[in-house]
């Protein structure tokens, strides 16, 4: 089990050396914070001194910095902090809890706190946090992907040309679609591409294209224009306005609470099903996405230090110039 942790850190990490977060203004100060989500401040000092625990105990870590890249560590345990803050604040909204026993026995299980600790780029003190973590955001995977659908319109845009680069097109023609959302099709097809309308839940799409499950496609809001590439395997950037989000009602409420509880067991049974089939990595990659919104309520910012937020990627990386995607805000669209 503990395998799935560290295939997720390794992918977070390879997603953190091509992404970028922000850093701005206002609230508790950047000074002694390593990052600030909504008031609530992650120190400098514990970052730091968890930087030193991974020189002195991983020897990855030695080497990056031996090679002048340890900024990739020291982002990669911003990353981590930050998502603690905004796991927390997902499973307390969702009323999402951790069996303490099933954390004691990955732990038991995959080599004891020192190891797991090397594994996944976490100082001893913090193992069962990233732990309990990496199973609440595969929770927040089950209990979103039956009741969370999402409608857009877009395209890819895999050509690049002597004026632009494919990424630098793509990107201009989501500028045009979030100034005049309404003439998204229209604006798409004058641009040479054929405008694609989907309507998308996220069970299914887990099922079909999984990568574009994890995607910011599945996190952002209504009005928003997504400029990604969805795969690293497939050549090209998807442009997508996000025409609506929604999230239906909760099944985890009280009605029927002394019904049938044959139902009740078989419900569970097809959940526990549906779980065991989806990759557990993808589930985390998924869960991770429900974050985005909450990212964008609370506001995540970065002490320049470790780079700016990058909200299509949810992790830190270098610069402005090293985002992973944009997410471009227009006037609210009609359904």
């Amino acid at each position: 089990m503990i395998r799935t942790i560290r295939r997720s850190v390794a992918l977070a990490l390879v997603l953190l050396t091509a992404t970028v977060l922000t850093a701005c203004g206002s609230g508790p100060s950047r000074a002694d914070s390593a990052a600030i989500v909504g008031d609530r401040s992650i120190g400098l000092d514990s970052v730091q001194a968890e930087i030193r625990w991974l020189l002195d105990n991983v020897e990855r870590a030695a080497q990056a910095q031996e090679q002048n890249k340890l900024d990739q560590f020291g982002r990669e345990v911003v990353r981590s902090r930050v998502v603690h803050e905004l796991v927390t604040v997902a499973a307390e909204r969702e009323g999402l809890e951790v069996d303490p026993r099933e954390v004691d026995r990955l732990i038991q299980d995959n080599g004891g706190v020192r190891a797991i600790a090397r594994s996944t780029f976490s100082e001893p003190g913090r193992v069962r946090a990233v732990v309990r973590d990496q199973l609440l955001l595969q929770q927040l995977t089950e209990r979103y992907r039956d009741r969370l659908s999402v409608r857009m319109v877009g395209a890819m845009v895999t050509k690049s040309s002597v004026e632009a680069t494919a990424e630098r097109a793509a990107r201009d023609l989501g500028e045009r679609i979030a100034r005049n959302p309404d003439e998204a099709e229209r604006i798409i097809a004058e641009n040479g591409h054929q405008p694609v309308t989907e309507d998308l839940t996220l069970g299914g799409t887990l099922d079909r294209d999984p990568e574009l499950a994890t995607t910011a496609v599945f996190g952002a809001g209504e009005g928003t224009v997504v400029v990604i590439q969805p795969s690293r395997q497939r050549v090209g950037w998807l442009v997508a306005l996000v025409r609506d989000r929604t999230v239906g009602a909760s099944d985890s409420g009280e009605s029927g609470a002394r019904g049938d509880s044959a139902r009740e067991d078989s419900a569970r049974e097809d959940a526990a099903g549906q779980a065991q089939q989806v990759n557990p990595q993808l589930r985390y990659l998924a869960g991770m996405r429900q974050l985005q919104p909450i990212a964008e309520e609370l506001g995540v910012r970065i002490n320049p230090r470790y780079g700016v937020w990058d909200s299509a990627a949810l992790a830190p990386a270098p610069s402005d110039e090293e985002l992973t995607g944009y997410l471009l805000e227009s006037r609210t669209v009609r359904p």
